[in-house]
């Protein structure tokens, strides 16, 4: 059965004269950076594969094949020179250029073909969702700077303890390198373990920009951010006043001049609601309110 014209993608060449149209529910973008590809694209060849009989070209009397391997085929336009397309000699499927497709909408990198061959100045796609390990690793392997920001990484971890901080502590920590960043990194992960643990505490906000990174905790009080500090924290600050360890480093606890009212929007009405008091019902309308939000 044929596939709707309203159900196929549309593509075309640089120049026009050759166009394709393949069924919208063909396989995702593959990127193959086989020595091959690398060498007629300049860069991993992003295609779509598909069944040869669900493939339809116009213009096919423009496109010259190229036997680019005892295996493969290679379709170029012979007027504006687009790659458009891999065919295998014998087999069934053919390899269309995802760039000859203007719009692709929800459509990413499913799986990456002879990705042991990417050069070093490559880049292999990320395949399937992002692990909040891999974020931090994009995000720091090359900060944006601009000449007033530096952009990095940021993330937050929260106990639920509800209570207004009665303290928070301010700090930053700049590293000689890399690696040394990681270290940091390393600490820092075992010291969130041990803020969670403590009853007092409310939550932090921590991350990198570059070399330096940055930590905003909430406390119920100071003992409480004492009795956190004296676990892995205590560990971390003899190696760096004992070590050559970090390049530069500031530490501070702040008490709040005020606490303002914390507001919650009413779904149902619209009001703005002051749940300072935790209540649960909006005083203009009596509809039921979201949970009050952690003041930090």
């Amino acid at each position: 059965m044929e596939t709707p014209e309203n159900d196929r993608l549309h593509g075309a060449c640089h120049c026009g004269r050759v166009r394709v149209t393949l069924p919208a529910d063909c396989a995702g973008v593959i990127a193959c950076h086989c020595t091959d590809c690398l060498r007629l694209h300049g860069n991993f060849f992003a295609l779509l594969a598909a069944d040869r009989r669900d493939v339809r070209w116009a213009g096919e009397e423009h496109i010259e094949w190229y036997r680019s391997s005892p295996e493969n085929e290679r379709g170029f336009c012979r007027h504006c020179g687009s790659r458009l397309a891999k065919r295998p000699v014998t087999g069934d499927r053919l390899m269309v250029s995802a760039g000859l497709f203007a719009d692709l909408p929800g459509r990413r990198v499913v799986k990456n073909l002879w990705a042991e061959q990417c050069p070093p100045w490559g880049v292999v796609p990320p395949v399937g969702p992002l692990t909040p390990e891999a974020f931090v690793a994009t995000a720091l392997a090359g900060p944006i700077e601009s000449p007033t920001a530096q952009y990095g990484y940021a993330l937050r971890a929260a106990s639920g303890n509800p209570r207004p901080p009665g303290i928070i502590a301010l700090t930053w920590i700049t590293a000689k390198d890399p690696e040394e960043r990681a270290r940091i990194r390393a600490h820092s992960r075992q010291n969130v373990q041990d803020f969670l643990a403590e009853p007092g505490f409310i939550s932090i906000v921590t991350g990198f920009t570059g070399l330096r990174g940055f930590t905003v905790t909430a406390w119920e009080d100071e003992a409480a951010m004492q009795r956190a500090l004296s676990q892995h924290h205590a560990t971390a600050m003899r190696e760096l006043f004992g070590q050559n360890f970090v390049a530069s480093v500031w530490t501070s606890v702040w008490t709040p001049t005020r606490v303002n009212r914390l507001w919650v929007r009413c779904p149902s009405c619209g009001a703005l609601e002051d749940v300072g008091d935790d209540h649960r019902a909006c005083t203009r309308c009596h509809a039921p309110l979201p949970a009050r939000p952690a003041y930090w």
